[in-house]
């Protein structure tokens, strides 16, 4: 009876024009249309579409699970969105496929920061600054410095945000971090020296360093502390720091 029905929808099959796939040919074409959803999925989020963006990089996983370059994406926009649990699950799906995986594996730490999970973040960056391949060291020693410093390890801290400052002297975001770690420690001088610093090397677009200095300024009864906080609105007016910023300068 069952030989019937089968020799019946094969039948059917071939009436129907329809193609039997073999297991290596199946695998080809959920490699292409994966590959095909990525593209898109790439082309959207280019375009700032996220919605759909999202919608062709996860048919991408539907075709191919182990597809790392749409989790990384994908990671990349939860990431974005602040939706943290399903960023640690793209990018630790991305590292599970390609363990060299070094953008993953930063961000993944990133994002650990963002969650205030500092010890987890500090071992993915400690083992990237083991990778003779990964090309921004300066990247990991700066987080790294960072992670350092949520966990009381000052001096660690510094000395993987002056070895960031070293292998990239323009980069304002390790100097503002060793400001707030010498300021933490009481060390006034040093942390208005690289809020200062911090400036000088991103003028038009880093309000973190003003709002800091500001606030040790004015702890000083310097009134030089309200441009600081007047610059840190005029740089971006709607988030959260130019808030705290417009409250300081009630005080003027």
């Amino acid at each position: 009876m069952w030989g019937g029905w089968a020799a019946l929808i094969l039948a059917m099959l071939m009436a129907m024009g329809c193609a039997v796939l073999s297991g290596t040919d199946q695998e080809d074409e959920n490699e292409k249309q994966a590959r095909w959803h990525y593209e898109m999925g790439t082309g959207y989020f280019e375009s700032q579409d996220i919605t759909h963006a999202i919608r062709e990089l996860t048919m991408a996983l539907e075709y191919d699970p182990d597809h790392a370059d749409a989790h990384y994406l994908l990671g990349f926009i939860y990431m974005g969105r602040r939706n943290h649990t399903r960023a640690v699950q793209h990018f630790r799906e991305a590292l599970r496929v390609d363990p060299q995986y070094h953008s993953a594996k930063n961000n993944l730490g990133t994002v650990y920061m963002a969650m205030e999970r500092w010890e987890e973040a500090a071992e993915l960056f400690e083992d990237l600054l083991d990778e003779v391949m990964y090309t921004t060291p300066e990247l990991a020693h700066n987080n790294l410095g960072w992670s350092y410093f949520h966990q009381g390890r000052h001096s660690e801290a510094l000395e993987h945000l002056r070895m960031a400052v070293y292998l990239s002297p323009d980069m304002c975001l390790a100097e503002n971090n060793k400001g707030r770690v010498y300021e933490a420690t009481g060390n006034e001088r040093d942390a208005e020296r690289h809020f200062r610093r911090a400036i000088d090397k991103c003028p038009q677009s880093y309000q973190e360093p003003h709002f800091y200095l500001g606030r040790l300024l004015q702890r000083r009864d310097d009134d030089r502390a309200a441009a600081h906080f007047q610059r840190c609105v005029e740089i971006s007016s709607s988030n959260n720091l130019a808030d705290r910023c417009r409250e300081y300068l009630g005080v003027y």
